[in-house]
């Protein structure tokens, strides 16, 4: 009986242990004005949707248990952050990159978003 009634804490405190949350306000973003716009990436097994507007700043939906989210996310530099720190990189064939925890997603320009997503990723 006793260990019934320790699951509940110990699934509420591992579930706050890998909880994460968007760091992204916390850095000065870098204008991208030539990045500007909706793309679309892949990487990890998972597809994300990007809006980058030119200041820097933008919104990253992805989908998560069959429900859709999205996180702000800020290019700060070299830095493409969202719920973590990733490396940002342009690429010579127009696309960009971020890496983050050994994961590198791909991001091309698009115009087709997600129908999920589009309420999320307006400029």
């Amino acid at each position: 009986m006793k260990s019934l009634l320790t699951l509940p804490f110990v699934v509420a405190l591992l579930a706050g242990c890998v909880a994460t949350s968007n760091t992204a306000h916390q850095y000065q973003p870098t204008a991208v004005p030539d990045l500007a716009g909706y793309w679309v990436g892949s990487g990890g097994g998972q597809t994300q949707y990007l809006l980058l507007r030119p200041n820097g700043t933008g919104e990253l939906c992805y989908e998560s248990l069959s429900n859709y989210k999205t996180t702000p996310v800020t290019i700060s530099g070299d830095k493409f952050v969202a719920t973590g720190e990733g490396n940002f990189k342009r690429n010579a064939d127009g696309t960009i990159s971020n890496c983050v925890w050994g994961i590198c997603m791909n991001f091309r320009k698009t115009e087709n978003v997600a129908a999920a997503c589009r309420e999320w990723l307006k400029q």
